[in-house]
């Protein structure tokens, strides 16, 4: 019954501005559905978001109230160092780099060195077009039969050489 007075419908007795009439309105239709939809996600954009406030410290986002490094360290693959003296004329002995920085090294060695002294080091490895780098220990602790030194650079070395130790 329905389908019958579909079939009666003529379009030629419609009047002539209800075809774009019908074309502006499923327009406007679009335009209020998109517009909704991008409500939408633009409130959900300024929803604070919730952070649990936690007691702990992560050191590597706030450095801890004793922490006096203006660089972060990272650890890594121990790297085989060469170390010697300021103007690396001594013969060297060995070392290894255990933790490393933009702003020094920390260095396991086997014998004890007074802080303020100051050392070159450079990888076991380096081609002798590789220059020593100089750094000044400033604390020396002992740790197992080894001795760990905190040591800061004399002159931040170019980025190259800060990639060979690690």
């Amino acid at each position: 019954m329905l389908a019958q007075h579909v079939i009666e419908i003529d379009p030629s007795a419609w009047a002539p501005w209800a075809a774009p009439a019908a074309g502006v309105l499923a327009a406007g239709i679009v335009f209020f559905v998109g517009w909704l939809i991008v409500g939408q996600r633009r409130a959900r954009r300024k929803m604070p978001t919730v952070v649990r406030e936690s007691t702990e410290v992560d050191p590597f986002v706030q450095a801890s109230p004793r922490d006096r490094r203006s660089a972060l360290r990272r650890g890594g693959n121990p790297v085989a160092i060469l170390i010697s003296d300021a103007e690396a004329r001594a013969k060297p002995s060995s070392g290894w780099v255990i933790d490393r920085s933009t702003g020094g090294l920390c260095l396991s060695v086997s014998e004890p060195v007074v802080e303020g002294t100051i050392l070159s080091v450079r990888t076991s490895n380096a081609p002798e077009t590789i220059p020593w780098v100089q750094l000044e220990v400033k604390n020396c602790r002992a740790v197992g039969g080894e001795y760990e030194l905190g040591c800061q650079f004399v002159r931040t070395p170019p980025w190259s050489v800060l990639l060979l130790f690690g």
